[in-house]
Protein backbone atom coordinates (compact mmCIF):
# COMPACT_ATOMS: atom_id res chain seq x y z
CA UNK A 1 0.00 0.00 0.00
CA UNK A 2 2.68 2.57 1.07
CA UNK A 3 4.30 2.01 -2.73
CA UNK A 4 1.52 2.06 -4.14
CA UNK A 5 1.33 5.87 -2.25
CA UNK A 6 4.67 6.66 -3.22
CA UNK A 7 4.83 5.18 -6.56
CA UNK A 8 2.01 7.42 -7.26
CA UNK A 9 2.95 11.03 -5.83
CA UNK A 10 6.66 10.32 -7.43
CA UNK A 11 4.61 9.74 -10.73
CA UNK A 12 2.54 13.10 -9.76
CA UNK A 13 5.94 15.08 -9.17
CA UNK A 14 7.31 13.99 -12.70
CA UNK A 15 4.13 15.55 -13.88
CA UNK A 16 4.22 18.40 -12.17
CA UNK A 17 7.49 19.29 -13.45
CA UNK A 18 7.30 18.47 -17.11
CA UNK A 19 4.41 20.45 -17.19
CA UNK A 20 6.38 23.34 -15.30
CA UNK A 21 9.04 23.02 -17.36
CA UNK A 22 6.60 22.98 -21.19
CA UNK A 23 5.08 26.00 -19.58
CA UNK A 24 7.87 27.91 -18.00
CA UNK A 25 7.77 31.21 -20.28
CA UNK A 26 4.25 31.62 -19.47
CA UNK A 27 5.05 31.05 -15.37
CA UNK A 28 7.85 33.10 -15.88
CA UNK A 29 5.89 36.21 -17.37
CA UNK A 30 3.32 35.89 -15.15
CA UNK A 31 5.10 38.15 -12.00
CA UNK A 32 4.77 41.38 -14.30
CA UNK A 33 1.10 40.96 -15.79
CA UNK A 34 0.10 41.93 -12.02
CA UNK A 35 2.15 45.35 -12.01
CA UNK A 36 1.87 46.30 -16.02
CA UNK A 37 -2.09 45.38 -15.61
CA UNK A 38 -2.68 47.57 -12.53
CA UNK A 39 -0.43 50.61 -13.68
CA UNK A 40 -2.12 50.46 -17.28
CA UNK A 41 -6.13 50.08 -15.62
CA UNK A 42 -5.18 52.67 -13.12
CA UNK A 43 -3.54 55.07 -15.64
CA UNK A 44 -6.64 54.59 -18.11
CA UNK A 45 -8.87 54.61 -15.28
CA UNK A 46 -7.32 58.42 -13.85
CA UNK A 47 -6.56 60.04 -16.84
CA UNK A 48 -7.99 59.29 -19.42
CA UNK A 49 -12.00 58.69 -18.33
CA UNK A 50 -10.94 61.09 -15.34
CA UNK A 51 -12.53 58.94 -11.91
CA UNK A 52 -11.37 59.81 -8.86
CA UNK A 53 -8.54 57.68 -7.20
CA UNK A 54 -10.68 55.56 -5.22
CA UNK A 55 -12.30 54.43 -8.09
CA UNK A 56 -9.68 53.95 -9.80
CA UNK A 57 -7.98 51.59 -7.39
CA UNK A 58 -11.30 49.62 -7.13
CA UNK A 59 -11.32 49.65 -11.00
CA UNK A 60 -7.40 48.03 -11.14
CA UNK A 61 -7.28 45.54 -7.98
CA UNK A 62 -7.19 42.02 -8.50
CA UNK A 63 -6.43 38.97 -6.64
CA UNK A 64 -2.74 39.66 -5.96
CA UNK A 65 -1.92 41.77 -4.37
CA UNK A 66 0.69 44.90 -5.27
CA UNK A 67 3.22 46.23 -2.44
CA UNK A 68 3.93 49.62 -3.97
CA UNK A 69 2.32 52.42 -5.97
CA UNK A 70 3.28 55.59 -6.99
CA UNK A 71 0.66 58.02 -9.03
CA UNK A 72 2.60 61.03 -10.29
CA UNK A 73 -0.25 63.84 -11.24
CA UNK A 74 2.33 66.00 -12.66
CA UNK A 75 3.96 63.48 -15.33
CA UNK A 76 0.58 61.81 -15.73
CA UNK A 77 2.37 58.31 -14.91
CA UNK A 78 1.41 55.69 -12.67
CA UNK A 79 4.05 53.00 -10.94
CA UNK A 80 3.35 49.69 -9.69
CA UNK A 81 5.21 47.20 -8.00
CA UNK A 82 4.06 43.39 -7.18
CA UNK A 83 5.23 40.54 -6.70
CA UNK A 84 8.74 41.81 -6.86
CA UNK A 85 8.41 43.12 -11.02
CA UNK A 86 7.96 47.16 -11.02
CA UNK A 87 6.18 48.55 -14.26
CA UNK A 88 5.30 51.96 -15.27
CA UNK A 89 2.42 53.38 -17.65
CA UNK A 90 2.37 57.06 -19.22
CA UNK A 91 -0.82 59.01 -20.24
CA UNK A 92 0.04 60.31 -23.81
CA UNK A 93 -3.02 62.09 -24.98
CA UNK A 94 -6.96 61.21 -24.83
CA UNK A 95 -6.99 60.11 -27.95
CA UNK A 96 -4.07 57.43 -27.36
CA UNK A 97 -4.86 57.15 -23.68
CA UNK A 98 -1.99 55.29 -21.11
CA UNK A 99 0.84 52.87 -22.39
CA UNK A 100 3.20 51.15 -20.84
CA UNK A 101 6.33 52.14 -20.69
CA UNK A 102 9.66 50.22 -20.55
CA UNK A 103 12.29 51.31 -17.67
Amino acid sequence: MKKNILSALGILVLCIAFWVQWNWKHIEAFPSIISSFYSKEFCSCQYVMKLSEEQCHNFARQWVPISEFINDKEKKEVIVTGLGRTNKSVFLSEKLGCVIANE
